[in-house]
């Protein structure tokens, strides 16, 4: 199998994600680690808490990983994994993981990965702030949805 896709609420394990790509074709591993940030806009955040529809989320998060391997040939394997629930200040929410012939593919494979998941997947957060404030933000997909 060369890709696996994940929604969980447990802490995600980049290491197992890593394990998962490597491949002896491979030139190199490209890996990213979405993590919450301590402020957005001059806001202090203290959490991120995502929402998911899994069943659904899992579909489309396999699609664009296999839309990513047919677009980018020299990738050999792929993972997806995405957190749900509460994620404190320095956590990773998401991870993308490939592994790909050559470097140069690789990144733009996990670039592109990365912007179809925002823009597509069935994933929400809200983001929580230390004034007690808060906002919900949805995907791409999820406001074109809304503004039909």
């Amino acid at each position: 199998m060369s890709v696996f896709v994940n929604i969980t609420d447990k802490p995600l394990d980049s290491a197992e994600v890593l394990n998962y790509v490597r491949h002896p074709h491979a030139g190199a591993i490209v890996y990213f680690g979405g993590t919450t940030r301590n402020a957005f806009e001059g806001k202090e955040v203290v959490s991120l808490a995502y929402e998911a529809h899994p069943r659904l989320a899992i579909k489309t998060l396999e699609t664009i990983a296999n839309e990513a391997k047919a677009r980018f040939p020299s990738v050999h394997k792929i993972a997806i994994v995405h957190r749900t629930g509460v994620v404190p200040v320095a956590t990773e929410s998401v991870m993308i993981a490939l592994s790909s012939t050559h470097r140069k593919e690789g990144w733009l494979c996990g670039e592109w990965v990365l912007e179809k998941v925002k823009e597509r997947a069935e994933i929400w957060k809200i983001e929580k702030y230390a004034d007690g404030g808060s906002v919900y933000k949805e995907n791409e997909a999820s406001n074109v949805l809304a503004r039909t």
